[in-house]
């Protein structure tokens, strides 16, 4: 997603100016991390943003907040659980549904997304995945976004795939060390499309 902070390698002004500063390789990559770092705790947000503003959201939302209260509730009015108990019905028994399952979250495997920080991410992991919910839409929303190529087969495909790798760095689909890489083999493509034909040979009659 385009960001008007930053420039064609994805760094802002302040990430630049360190990035310029950076005595040897080992610095510029520390930029660089910090950079992917910024745009991965960003995306984050914005998945959250967007999580909070659907409907799905907004009612898990109030779910949540309706618990933490019964719970406030609870602790202060040792009476009042008796009470729900006796009266509250089928409100009380999803009430009690609620503590059991999160009993059983708080026992179930986690999830282990390594956070920014260095520590994990900690909630219940999927059944199944590695990940929770959040992280596995999240990934699942970086492999909708990778960097893909024509095949360099003539020259327009080279000047295509030149053009998609400048969207790329634009974009964070392609990082700045893929992007060296990426500029090595597509030299290579420029040099040897006029010398390769892909077409059969015919043979003579």
């Amino acid at each position: 997603m385009y960001d008007p902070r930053e420039n064609a390698l994805g760094y802002t002004k302040e990430e630049e100016e360190l990035r310029m500063k950076a005595k040897d390789w080992a610095e510029q990559d520390a930029v660089r991390q910090m950079r992917d770092e910024r745009r991965l705790r960003e995306r984050e947000e914005q998945l959250k943003q967007q999580w909070d503003n659907t409907e799905e959201g907004r009612l898990f939302q109030q779910l949540a907040n309706s618990f933490a209260a019964c719970k406030r509730l609870l602790k202060r009015n040792a009476e009042a659980q008796t009470q729900a108990q006796q009266l509250g019905g089928k409100n009380y028994d999803v009430y009690s549904k609620l503590i059991e399952n999160l009993d059983h979250a708080n026992r179930a495997p986690r999830c282990c997304y390594m956070k920014m920080s260095g520590e994990l991410c900690r909630a219940p992991k999927m059944k199944g995945q590695e990940y929770c919910c959040m992280h596995l839409a999240m990934m699942a929303a970086k492999e909708k976004e990778d960097f893909t190529l024509p095949p360099l087969d003539d020259v327009n495909a080279v000047q295509a795939a030149i053009t998609r790798g400048a969207r790329g760095l634009l974009n964070g689909t392609l990082d700045e060390k893929r992007a060296m890489r990426l500029a090595y083999f597509l030299q290579l493509a420029v040099t040897n499309v006029g010398r390769v034909n892909f077409e059969p040979v015919e043979e003579e009659a």
